[in-house]
């Protein structure tokens, strides 16, 4: 995984940023044998005329502003601030070619500079990953440090009263070096933990060093570090309160604690104190649930004073709220203070002790993301299809108490759950497949394979069926860091990769695989349907060409959000629901 630091990549226009007058921008320039007919300027998409000129204008802006700038395979940054205008020539697919002239030359030029010593740097970084978190902290901050000083102390040999070396470019730029490095000083904990198992905090001068520039300055928000900063200046600070806190409660329950309890102390302007609350209160509900939010919820609004973070937070809830109307919230298990929820959907025309096949479906997410609600929609496809559909909640990793293990156990539960509650679910306790994408489907094989967690007489976790989607059933070659972050430290990998503990005996299966799949490769799904065949089970694998992780097209990254190609995808689903009739589970 590569771990690019970012140095001064975007900053955008924000509401937040402080005056400087209002006044247009203009960035404009002239490209040598134009391949293009658009260049992207921030968010901006810019016309190239049949001579290679285009004409950017930032409309009414009030403080200086660093546009990332994207043409073919090119990319670099551009420094401009209100009333001044920016001229650029170089020749297509050239980088180096790059000249500027008119306002601000020198700003610019020396971020052109910077931008061949990021890449640099971050090689450097890539490839010493491991070797530099090992070292000790003295050792850390210094490499840093000297990392630090090869963007920062050419500022120093600038010409004095250049005028397009702005007093604000110096300020920012060295403000969003300064954050981009102490993030990583921040993070350093965590990570020389993860590399040597030796558990570190961070020396008070350490504190002192990274907490420098102040993070609650309007001026600093939109620049690129800033908020990855504070995000990890806030978490480890909430740790802080988070370990001297010995209550039995779930960790996110115990970190929002925190968060309303530091935000205050950090952040004085009232803005960015609200902008804070509602970015962790925002993910907190989607992760989390409306549930395990109530509470919380009810503090903000009391508190927050800026309008617009109010309206966002509320206008999530009853979005969340609405999404819930046409279906039943069941809490199936509550561990620790935090529930977990079963959303059920039931056919309208199902009738008082009626027992129908169910369906449980397990969002994938990497164990990390994700919620209930990414499964409505084929929950609402199998209740039409007649059977009780259940998209469910499972508790997501989170580095500290939350692993795998403990979704794994969930997902045992959930089924559990159902077959204990079967007659006021209306559900037949044997007919209830199991359906999981990606790393939810990895939670739908433990259910069948690693079945020892909640025990109740008579009734187990081992769906009748399973349907398995880009599944995550085998772990070859993780990075350390991966295995960390998903099933924490103290957990053997083979333990819980469902290749290696395939049994004869275990549920009709179908697999749905791309095969070109680089999230969950073919050969390691190939080898599960192998071995499940070798052992007398019934497996169906189906493999699509041309398409990658969750059916999205090979020429395209498959590694992060879903891009399938719908034909392809309605094909795979097709034959999902063909494999539920061919065992009688609908009709």
């Amino acid at each position: 995984m590569r771990r690019a630091l970012l140095i001064f990549l975007l900053i955008t226009i924000s509401h937040l940023t402080y005056s400087q007058g209002i006044k247009d921008a203009q960035i404009r320039g002239t490209i040598i044998n134009a391949t293009d007919k658009t260049i992207k300027i921030g968010e901006n998409t810019v016309p190239i005329s049949e001579s290679g000129e285009f004409n950017f204008t930032s409309n009414n802006i009030n403080s200086p502003i660093f546009y990332e700038v994207t043409y073919a395979n090119l990319y670099w940054v551009v420094f401009t601030e209100p009333g001044n205008t920016i001229e650029l020539r170089f020749k297509s697919g050239d980088l180096s070619s790059l000249e500027y002239k008119g306002d601000l030359k020198s700003s610019n030029d020396y971020l052109k500079k910077t931008s061949i010593l990021n890449n640099v740097t971050n090689d450097f970084l890539n490839n010493k990953w491991v070797q530099i978190h090992s070292q000790k902290e003295s050792r850390f901050i210094s490499i840093i440090d000297s990392l630090k000083g090869l963007f920062l102390n050419p500022l120093a040999s600038l010409p004095e009263g250049n005028k397009d070396i702005s007093k604000d470019f110096t300020k920012l730029f060295k403000a969003d070096v300064n954050l981009g490095f102490n993030r990583l000083i921040v993070q350093y904990p965590e990570r020389h933990f993860n590399y040597t198992g030796e558990k570190d905090i961070l020396s008070q001068a350490s504190l002192d060093y990274v907490n420098s520039p102040s993070i609650d300055n309007l001026e600093f928000f939109d620049l690129s570090n800033y908020k990855r900063f504070c995000v990890s200046w806030i978490d480890y600070k909430a740790d802080i309160i988070i370990n001297a806190n010995s209550l039995s409660k779930h960790y996110n329950l115990k970190k929002m604690d925190a968060i309303f309890q530091l935000l205050p102390e950090i952040f004085k302007n009232q803005t960015l104190l609200d902008y804070w609350l509602s970015e962790y209160l925002y993910k907190h509900i989607e992760d989390n649930g409306i549930a395990n939010s109530e509470n919380y919820l009810k503090k903000f609004n009391s508190n927050c004073r800026t309008e617009i973070y109010k309206t966002k937070i509320n206008e999530l809830y009853t979005s969340i709220l609405e999404g819930q109307k046409d279906h039943l919230v069941k809490t199936y298990k509550t561990t620790n203070g935090f529930n977990l929820q079963a959303h059920i959907f039931s056919p309208d025309n199902i009738i008082k002790g009626e027992k129908r096949p169910a369906i449980v479906i397990f969002h994938g997410g990497g164990w990390n993301g994700g919620n209930p609600s990414w499964a409505f929609g084929k929950a609402k496809h199998f209740r039409d299809l007649g059977m009780i559909a259940i998209a469910a909640q499972y508790r997501l990793t989170n580095r500290k108490d939350i692993t795998a293990i403990e979704s794994m156990s969930d997902a045992r539960d959930l089924i559990k759950w159902m077959r204990l509650k079967s007659d006021s679910l209306n559900i037949s306790p044997d007919s209830i497949v199991a359906y999981g994408w990606s790393a939810g489907a990895h939670l739908v094989v433990s259910t069948a394979i690693f079945n020892d967690s909640l025990r109740i007489p008579h009734i187990n976790s081992i769906p009748n069926a399973m349907i398995l989607v880009s599944p995550a059933v085998s772990f070859v070659s993780p990075s350390i860091e991966w295995k960390y972050s998903v099933f924490g430290p103290n957990v053997s990998l083979s333990s819980v990769n469902p290749v290696e503990h395939v049994r004869k005996g275990l549920p009709p299966t179908i697999i749905l695989e791309g095969r070109n799949d680089s999230v969950t490769p073919l050969d390691g799904v190939q080898l599960f349907y192998d071995k499940m065949l070798a052992n007398g089970n019934y497996c169906e694998l189906w493999i699509y060409d041309g398409v990658g992780h969750l059916f999205t097209p090979s020429y395209l990254n498959d590694s992060g959000w879903p891009q399938p190609d719908k034909e392809i995808e309605r094909k795979a689903f097709n034959q999902a629901d063909e494999f539920l009739r061919k065992f009688g589970y609908i009709h």
